[in-house]
């Protein structure tokens, strides 16, 4: 009798062990999984005591700005393999809808989207991501640690002015030397030349002149040298 109750307790506790690893062997929505148009994928984790998701890649570069928006959010346990009592928002019809979360497996997730009850509901079906998908959000920080190239200054424009004065010549005696002056207009009339820099000026000797007087008339002209 003893020996038949000991029986009965190890399968109590084998019975018992096997459901809890059962349990712990269930599917679990967290991951990231491409949805039913393959043309998106979202991560489930956990936010507080529920679960929610984000949009993590994107087949279209287009449609870059939709990376990171809420698609799942307050999705709760409500039993064994089922999360439901959520919100899952259509970017196409831009509105939010009921949802229940079931893993059909390791790679599957069945969502079903509801409106106030299933009995009006939409049924989908995604699969799992795989391991080395490109995240958006990866090339989105990429691009941010990337400052721009900053552009080059051009050259403040050459301002020309008149060209000048020579610098004066220091003598011995420490004093500027004055530029030589333009010959005048007097000068030149009474046929100087116009020196040289650095050579005295040279002054055409004004000839001498001879008078005639006579009875009748006088006029003088230049002596013969």
């Amino acid at each position: 009798m003893h020996a038949c109750n000991r029986l009965l307790g190890t399968a109590a506790a084998a019975a018992v062990l096997l459901s809890a690893a059962s349990a712990s062997a269930s599917p679990d929505p967290r991951g990231v999984w491409i949805d039913h148009t393959g043309r998106g994928a979202v991560e489930i984790t956990d936010c507080g005591a529920a679960l929610c998701g984000r949009v993590v890649w994107l087949k279209d570069a287009g449609n870059e700005k939709a990376c990171g928006i809420q698609i799942l959010g307050n999705v709760k346990a409500a039993g064994t393999g089922i999360w439901d009592n959520g919100w899952i928002y259509d970017p196409e019809q831009d509105s939010k809808f009921s949802v229940e979360l079931k893993p059909m497996g390791p790679e599957k997730l069945r969502v079903l989207g509801y409106l106030g009850t299933k009995l009006f509901s939409e049924t989908m079906y995604w699969k799992r991501a795989p391991v080395d998908l490109q995240r958006c959000g990866a090339k989105q920080t990429t691009a941010a640690l990337t400052p721009p190239a900053s552009p080059v200054a051009a050259p403040p424009p050459v301002k020309t002015g008149p060209t000048p004065p020579p610098a004066p010549t220091a003598t011995t005696d420490g004093e500027a030397a004055a530029a030589p002056a333009a010959p005048s207009d007097a000068a030149a009339a009474e046929g100087q030349s116009t020196p040289e820099p650095g050579k005295p000026a040279q002054t055409k000797a004004k000839p001498q002149e001879c008078k005639v007087q006579t009875p009748w008339l006088s006029f003088s002209f230049p002596c013969p040298e």
